[in-house]
C-alpha cells in the first residue's frame, strides 16, 4: 500500500501526493518525513478510534447500565437489595443463576477493560514507533508501513480474542 501525504512547500499546500512523486518533484526530505508521519499519526488515531467504537454502546444509558451492573458484580455484597432483585429478574429471564450472570459480567468486563486498555497502549506505542524512525530514512515509508501493519495486526488479533471472550467464547 502506498501512503498519499499533504504538506506545504515554499507557502503551497499540496493534497495526495505520493512519496515518491513529492520526491521527483525535488520536496525536501524533511518536509516528506513530517508529512509521512503525520499521516501515519493520522492513520493510528482513525484505526484506534475504529476499535473504541466497536467495544462503545452508542447509547449513554446502556453503557451506565453495563457500568452497573460491573459495579454489583465486582461487589455483590455491597450491592442494595433492589439492585440485586434486579439482577435476580434478568437472571431468571435468562435462564441462568444470578451467580452465573454475575461471572458472566465479571468476564465480559475484563475483556472489554483489557481490550480498552490495549488500544491505548498500542495507540501511544505506535506513535512512539513512528516517531523515533529517523526523519533522513531513505525507506520511511517502508518503515511507517512495517510500523502501522504490525501495529493493525496485533489490534485485530486482540480485539477478535476478546470478542471471542465477551460472546462467551463462540
Amino acid at each position: 500500500m502506498t501512503l498519499t501525504i499533504s504538506f506545504e512547500h515554499n507557502g503551497q499546500p499540496y493534497y495526495n501526493w505520493s512519496v515518491a512523486s513529492a520526491q521527483d518533484a525535488g520536496v525536501p526530505a524533511p518536509v516528506i518525513s513530517a508529512a509521512v508521519k503525520q499521516g501515519a499519526r493520522t492513520e493510528v488515531a482513525v484505526f484506534t478510534n475504529a476499535y473504541r467504537a466497536q467495544i462503545s454502546s452508542a447509547s449513554p444509558g446502556k453503557l451506565a447500565e453495563y457500568r452497573f451492573k460491573e459495579e454489583i458484580a465486582r461487589d455483590p455484597a455491597s450491592a442494595a437489595p433492589a439492585e440485586l432483585a434486579m439482577i435476580d429478574r434478568e437472571a431468571a429471564a435468562r435462564g441462568i443463576t444470578s451467580e452465573a450472570l454475575l461471572a458472566e459480567i465479571n468476564a465480559k468486563a475484563s475483556a472489554y477493560r483489557q481490550i480498552a486498555l490495549l488500544i491505548g497502549a498500542l495507540e501511544a506505542e505506535t506513535k512512539a514507533a513512528i516517531a523515533a524512525i529517523a526523519e533522513d530514512a531513505v525507506d520511511i515509508e517502508a518503515q511507517i508501513q512495517t510500523v502501522l501493519g504490525n501495529a493493525k495486526a496485533l489490534a485485530e488479533t486482540a480485539f477478535n480474542e476478546a470478542q471471542t471472550q465477551i460472546n462467551g467464547g463462540a
